[in-house]
């Protein structure tokens, strides 16, 4: 259903903008979009307006459904135990979480977190030479390629929203991974421990405390 909406969304900013009309970003640039062209004071004849007033109609009618569902699917996703403890996992909401337990399971099918966030795609690669381990970023190839999205853009709402002055040991450690290499490697850095962090809690059954900086 939300690839219908994103195809569908596509399909019509595309024959909009064929036509040579500005087509501004996002769902509040494509309704403006559309209604200067349902409005008549463009070069679009009539024929294909008319088809985008269907199409339209019908991009409206599925995102609507698709509200519906993700309301629906979020108020199931907090009825299970599980996935209400990994929502307590920084930068984790109703749909990660959901997505993370399809995917880990109760853990046991892998043999730590490391192995876990190799079959999502988050840990780095490795390659030996001269008796040499070096790390050369991360594999993007294999793994869930919608629960890495999901986790790093979850990831980079929390890192956006870190505050000066870190009141945890995870918050720290982000700080100072930011201060070296920068924020996208920090949610990086976050989504690949997000998942070792579920694993670890799916496993063996456990609550997600974060550790507060003592001072």
């Amino acid at each position: 259903l939300s690839r219908s909406v994103v195809s569908l969304a596509l399909h019509i900013r595309g024959t909009i903008l064929g036509y040579g009309i500005a087509n501004p970003r996002g769902e509040k640039g494509l309704k403006a979009s559309v209604q200067t062209v349902l409005d008549g004071d463009t070069p679009i004849p009539s024929n294909v307006v008319s088809v985008l007033s269907m199409l339209w109609e019908q991009y409206k009618e599925l995102k609507a459904k698709l509200i519906a569902f993700e309301k629906e699917k979020n108020a199931l996703t907090r009825q299970i135990e599980p996935c209400q403890r990994l929502m307590g996992i920084e930068g984790v909401g109703e749909t990660t979480a959901a997505m993370l337990y399809t995917t880990l399971g109760d853990g046991k099918q892998f043999k730590n977190g490391r192995q876990a966030s190799a079959f999502v795609g988050l840990t780095p690669k490795q390659h030996s030479s001269g008796g040499k381990v070096f790390m050369i970023g991360i594999d993007k190839c294999g793994g869930v390629k919608e629960l890495r999205s999901l986790l790093y853009l979850g990831a980079m709402s929390y890192v956006g929203r870190l505050p000066e002055k870190p009141k945890t040991q995870k918050d720290a450690w982000l700080r100072s991974i930011i201060d070296r290499i920068g924020f996208k490697k920090a949610c990086i850095a976050l989504a690949n421990k997000v998942v070792r962090t579920a694993w670890a809690m799916l496993r063996y059954e456990t609550e997600y405390k974060p550790v507060l900086l003592t001072h």
